[in-house]
């Protein structure tokens, strides 16, 4: 998958005229006011600020605009305010004048300026020396005048737009002028309009003033001639690589990019490295916004993918919807289509494509930050069809470079919540070799893995071949930036696998699995991260390579339909039944030695005797919990699989569906097939967890089918050590652990009498509902009312305390940002100073 293009900076989302396309002066004037030595700033990096002359008891300032702020000037009286902007020529603003000189930008014109006869835009007559170029308006008409290094015009030509400027309307205007080929052309565009103009290219005789050392002056000329309106986002590049068309093209790639509209909802200006919602002057967010980006070229060998990143925090802020829509000229554009969760490109491929993303909040104190969206292409694989598939090695950029059909021996391994990797040999004469090297790209049909090792060897015989060990893309989420502790509060899982791969190009895809955990993550990598989640909160883990996406599934497969026998598509079957891990008694142990006793009936464990009678303990180490109930959910789960048999079977299976005729047989990773033996007694619906499938010949693939799934610790793979699995790793003896259960400083914590002891502002005891007891404590919440029930304790001094409570909620809704269901706790110490601590229950 080769990345097409970015957009990630300023101008990408405000349509700002580039730095890079202006390296000898560009004026945003963005500012609030000139420095204090009544200087605007020059973004080209070259320091060319502008001076403001008739600044101070003038109607000259900034006003909001489209693209940021704009400078006007000269509004009420231009005779006698006498206003004009100019940057002192050093000698080197035309010192390396190369092809071509690009000069312009937006103008937003009163009736004054466009009445006039002569009115200066841009102006190099003001000395010292002789000019070089001097854009104006005759008569409300565009006017170029050229000089050579006398003085002498040799260029005066005036040109008309097929649209006429009109009072306040906003206008881009450059001119490009080619000294070598002789000869400038005016490109004009009108903002309300959309339309861009570019007039017919205007030849001249004579030399142009290479050596001119005139200031830069803009709305002035000798003293009596004036500009009355704005100006917006001027440039200047004297060695320029835009032409006329290339200029236009600009205007219509960026006039619909709003991010430094002021007036809008979004705001692409404020932070340096990305788009927010825009803050009001009341200090709010609003709910939603929408951002419009400029359009860029992109072209696709095969399937696009669009990624996008940002900073949301899980069900406050978001970026729920981007859309795309695409061009062949700029001019028109397929209908906005929405990106799937899949990332996949929904409009048609053509030379450029725009965005559309709306961004939200449900906190007006909060907002989403989007940073960059990336546009990939993904090359069509030449195989449809994992059987009989050959690899195909991609360039640096994501396309194919060879198809190795002289590969063999290609085995794709495959496990669910596991490993996946491809082995392959080729010749080492194949006159493809050349292209196979470490870390390269090889692609099987849509999926993608990196090149690890590559071994050469010769027998005795003097065969030498090539062998090839490959990891899918995913692997590397292993060495990303690396993660600092971070706590999760009652989160879903799709909360800590954003944090593990923030910072990376992948995304969370789909998440099916609903459990809340609270834990503290303490992993270094967004791979060991995902691990972990996977391991708390079950369900499958899914790397969709071609999408870069990470799903969550409570189950990924499906009913295949598909039928293992011999005689068929089977040709032998091993079938184990193990209990070396059966466990009947799980104990668990969270953080800073917590237990879930004081909610399990006082027992720090749970029990399943389904299968057997037989007292069998083991222990999980759940030091990433601190949620007591949680913790209690999660060994339940664990337990539920410890407690019984193992029951496996592995097999060398042919896969059917690569035939005509059987492609209603086919099936994939994680798949529930069906396996019948007569002679073994065996009728029954198991999952494929594990594959070994061969590519070059199907009917050697084999598959490893268990009702249990193994976790994603079970791979062998490099990166195992990097999260240590939960199962079975006992850290204290059960005599320890019966040493455990906590005394309770609370007193009545279950409410047997009522509120006694208990300090109360809207609760009530309930004596007929109970969790642990008969009894508990009720409260029913109301709007702008809060509600509390409190206990002073005074416990001796240890070094840590575990806070338990059972809670049950009914019609649970939050009525604001601030809103909050919890337990505090204040802590007073010895030297009379006082912590507060709150746990968020909902």
């Amino acid at each position: 998958m080769g990345l097409q293009a970015v957009l990630n900076t300023q101008t990408d989302f405000t349509g700002e005229f580039p730095t890079e396309y202006a390296k000898d002066g560009l004026w945003r004037f963005n500012e609030n006011a000139p420095d204090a030595d009544t200087m605007l700033a020059d973004s080209s990096g070259k320091g060319r600020k502008m001076f403001v002359s008739g600044w101070s008891g003038t109607s000259a300032g900034f006003r909001n605009g489209q693209k940021g702020r704009h400078f006007r000037m000269n509004i009420t009286n231009p005779a006698s305010e006498k206003t004009y902007l100019k940057v002192t020529n050093d000698g080197a603003i035309f010192q390396d004048i190369g092809e071509r000189i690009i000069v312009g930008g937006w103008m937003n014109p009163t009736t004054y300026s466009i009445g006039n006869t002569y009115t200066p835009i841009f102006n190099t007559r003001q000395g010292p020396g002789q000019p070089i170029f001097y854009l104006s308006l005759i008569r409300g008409k565009p006017r170029i005048m050229l000089y050579n290094s006398t003085g002498s015009l040799i260029l005066d030509e005036s040109v008309t737009p097929p649209f006429a400027f009109a009072n306040n309307g906003w206008y881009f205007i450059a001119c490009v002028i080619e000294p070598d080929n002789k000869k400038a052309q005016y490109v004009i565009g009108d903002r309300e309009s959309g339309v861009v103009w570019t007039s017919a290219a205007l030849s001249f005789t004579g030399e142009l003033n290479r050596s001119c050392t005139a200031d830069l002056i803009m709305g002035m000329h000798a003293g009596s001639y004036w500009y009355a309106g704005g100006f917006d986002d001027w440039f200047l590049d004297c060695d320029s690589q835009l032409t006329a068309d290339s200029l236009a093209d600009y205007f219509r790639a960026t006039i619909f990019a709003n991010g430094g509209d002021t007036a809008g909802e979004v705001d692409a200006l404020s932070i340096p490295d990305g788009v927010t919602l825009r803050k009001g002057s009341n200090g709010a967010y609003p709910e939603s916004g929408v951002l419009y980006t400029r359009a860029v070229e992109y072209g696709l060998s095969g399937t696009g993918k669009i990624s996008v990143s940002g900073e949301c925090v899980p069900r406050v802020t978001d970026i729920p919807l981007v859309e795309t829509s695409t061009s062949s000229d700029l001019i028109s554009w397929s209908d906005w289509a929405a990106v799937g969760a899949d990332g996949k490109m929904p409009s048609p491929a053509r030379a450029y494509i725009r965005f559309r993303v709306t961004l939200t909040t449900a906190d007006a104190a909060r907002t989403p930050k989007l940073t960059d969206i990336q546009i990939y292409d993904i090359p069509k694989s030449p195989y449809e069809k994992i059987g009989y598939a050959r690899p195909v090695v991609l360039d640096s950029n994501g396309a194919w470079e060879a198809v190795l059909e002289n590969a063999y021996g290609i085995i794709v391994t495959g496990e669910v919540n596991g490993e996946d990797t491809l082995s392959f040999s080729i010749p080492f004469a194949d006159a493809k070799r050349k292209y196979i090297d470490n870390e390269k790209k090889i692609q099987i049909v849509d999926d993608v893995y990196i090149i690890r090792t590559v071994t050469d060897s010769k027998d005795a015989s003097g065969n030498a071949v090539t062998e090839v060990y490959a990891e899918a893309e995913f692997y590397n989420l292993a060495y990303s930036v690396r993660k600092e502790e971070k706590a999760f509060d009652a989160e879903t899982a799709d909360a800590a696998m954003a944090y593990a791969l923030s910072g990376t190009e992948w995304k969370v895809g789909t998440v099916t699995v609903t459990t809340k955990r609270t834990w503290t993550s303490t992993e270094k990598n967004a791979l060991s991260i995902l691990r972990n989640v996977a391991d708390l909160h079950g369900g499958d883990l899914v790397f969709d390579c071609p999408n870069r996406l990470v799903h969550l599934l409570i189950l990924n497969g499906k009913d295949s339909g598909a039928l293992f026998m011999y005689g068929k598509n089977m040709k032998d079957i091993e079938r184990t039944v193990d209990t070396t891990g059966l466990v009947t008694r799980l104990y668990a142990v969270g953080a800073d030695g917590m237990t879930f006793a004081s909610i399990n009936g006082g027992k720090p464990y749970v029990e399943d005797f389904t299968y057997s009678k037989e007292i069998r303990v083991s222990s999980l180490d759940c030091s990433a919990f601190t949620n007591p109930y949680q913790m209690l959910e999660f060994t339940r789960m664990r337990l539920a699989d410890y407690c019984k048999p193992t029951v496996s079977y592995v097999l060398n299976a042919m896969d059917l569906s690569v035939l005509t005729g059987y492609e209603h047989e086919a099936w994939e990773l994680g798949d529930y097939v069906r396996v019948e033996d007569k002679d073994l007694g065996l009728s029954v619906t198991t999952r494929i967890v594990r594959r070994e499938y061969n590519l070059q010949e199907p009917w050697n693939t084999v598959l490893e089918l268990s009702t249990v799934l193994k976790n994603l610790g079970s791979s062998t793979s490099k990166w195992d050590n990097a999260a240590d699995s939960l199962e079975g790793v006992s850290v204290v003896s059960s005599e320890d652990i019966a040493e455990l259960v906590p005394f309770n400083l609370l007193r009545n914590s279950r409410a047997d009498d009522g509120l006694a002891y208990w300090v109360s502002s809207g609760f009530e005891a309930d004596g007929e509902n109970g969790a642990s007891g008969t009894a508990s404590f009720k409260a029913e919440g109301v709007a702008g009312m809060t509600k509390s029930l409190s206990q002073t304790v005074y416990p001796a001094n240890r070094d840590s305390y575990t806070i338990s409570a059972q809670i049950a909620s009914e019609n649970l809704k939050k009525l604001s940002g601030n809103s909050q269901v919890g337990i505090e706790i204040v802590l007073e110490y010895e030297d009379g100073s006082t912590e507060s601590r709150f746990i968020d229950l909902y």
